[in-house]
Parts: C-alpha cells; sequence; structure tokens
C-alpha cells in the first residue's frame, strides 16, 4: 500500500502549494466537510454554532484550526509513510480526548481533495489526485491501526 517516489513527489509538489497559504486552504477543507457533514460539527464544541457558510467563513477559530489540522497533516505527508512519531500523538488525541471516528477522517479526505482541485486544478491532475488519495488512504489506515491499539472502535 505504499507509494512510490513518484508519487510522493505529486504529493509534495502540490502539497507545496497548499503551505503557500495554509489558513485559506485550512478554513476551505474544514467549510467543506462542514457542508457535506453537518454531522461531523458537533465533535467541535467550538464550531456547532456556526450554522452557515459566511459564518463558518467569519470565525477566525476555524479558519486557525484547519491550519493547525493541515500543518499537523504536512508534517506526516512530508515523512513519505515514516510517520509513526508523528502519528502515535495524534491517534492519541483523537482517540481518546476528541473520539473522531476513521470515518470523519475519510470525510476530511474527501474535503482535503476537493479543495485541490478547485484551488489547483492545472496542478492537480489524474496523477497527482490519485497520489494525494493513496497518501491519504495510508494515514487513514496507520490512524486506524493505533485506534485499535488504544482500544477505540472509531
Amino acid at each position: 500500500m505504499g507509494l512510490s517516489d513518484g508519487e510522493w513527489q505529486l504529493v509534495l509538489n502540490i502539497w507545496a502549494k497548499v503551505e503557500t497559504d495554509l489558513p485559506g486552504h485550512g478554513q476551505e477543507v474544514l467549510i467543506s466537510l462542514f457542508k457535506g457533514h453537518p454531522e461531523t460539527l458537533e465533535k467541535f464544541e467550538k464550531f456547532k454554532n456556526l450554522k452557515t457558510e459566511d459564518e463558518m467563513k467569519g470565525s477566525e477559530d476555524l479558519k486557525k484550526h484547519g491550519t493547525t489540522v493541515l500543518t499537523a497533516l504536512g508534517g506526516i505527508l512530508k515523512k513519505k509513510g515514516q510517520h509513526e512519531a508523528e502519528l502515535k500523538p495524534l491517534a492519541q488525541s483523537h482517540a481518546t480526548k476528541h473520539k473522531i471516528p476513521v470515518k470523519y477522517l475519510e470525510f476530511i479526505s474527501d474535503a482535503i481533495i476537493q479543495v485541490l482541485q478547485s484551488k489547483h486544478s492545472g496542478d492537480f491532475g489524474a496523477d497527482a489526485q490519485a497520489a494525494m488519495k493513496k497518501a491519504l488512504e495510508l494515514f487513514r489506515n496507520d490512524i486506524a491501526a493505533k485506534y485499535k491499539e488504544l482500544g477505540f472502535q472509531g
């Protein structure tokens, strides 16, 4: 299930574009997640009261959290699958404190792909999309394995 060097390069090339505006990308990813899967909002105490897209766009907390999410994911992607040290605390907090089901990680992965397609269509062709989907699936599978170790059935 690992990625080839070429696939990792495609992932990191598009991620470099994300990093030019982490707050903007992060905000769009979370808005896409919440619009597509409103049930995910229940996991975010700070965001439960945000009912419209305009309210979400106006929330500095949402923008900050989007930046946090994409910064952490970028750190993991840059490890090219050798992400045990980065993944462990993330799995721990998402399993025990936040109780985020693996299904929600699928939802946010889909939101990431949608935002990348929307913002970087010229640089995010079929090969890059396939590589990113594969990298996000690897991440989710590894998180799911950690969840299992922690006894979380998310």
